[in-house]
């Protein structure tokens, strides 16, 4: 499946024109800023999307760390594929893992500046093990 994965993406990811390495950079430069965003923003008075229930409520808490789970991985893949227009894949998937993690901290500790906002451990581990486990696949398709 990874193969077959491999040669849908590699006309996408292979040797890049500079129109495309300048939309990747702004992709990722943009992504990153919406769910920079998206993570701390109020929960009561979000600027984007349904405002939390006030109540504890088992689906919601699956929607928001399933969030979290796509959210790094799409995060792990733009910014990966911006950097390896620069610098090499291996260097590229580094760099974006290291930066993953970090903006997975930074975003918890923000979090406890928002008033109805609070640092989740159990969310910090999603981001990073889905960013680690999204730099395994790449470094799979793309060694």
């Amino acid at each position: 499946m990874i193969l077959k994965l491999k040669s849908f993406t590699a006309p996408y990811i292979d040797s890049p024109t500079p129109t495309v390495k300048w939309f990747r950079i702004a992709l990722a430069l943009g992504y990153t800023a919406l769910l920079t965003l998206v993570l701390v923003q109020s929960s009561a008075n979000p600027l984007l999307g349904p405002a939390a229930p006030r109540e504890f409520d088992l689906a919601w808490e699956i929607l928001l760390t399933m969030g979290h789970l796509v959210g790094f991985s799409i995060l792990v893949l733009v910014n990966w594929s911006a950097l390896a227009t620069v610098t090499t894949s291996r260097r590229a998937l580094v760099a974006t893992v290291v930066f993953a993690c970090l903006l997975g901290l930074i975003s918890e500790l923000l979090q406890t500046l928002v008033p109805d906002r609070s640092a989740s451990l159990f969310d910090l581990g999603c981001d990073w093990l889905v960013a680690f486990a999204t730099a395994y696949v790449i470094h799979r398709l793309y060694p």
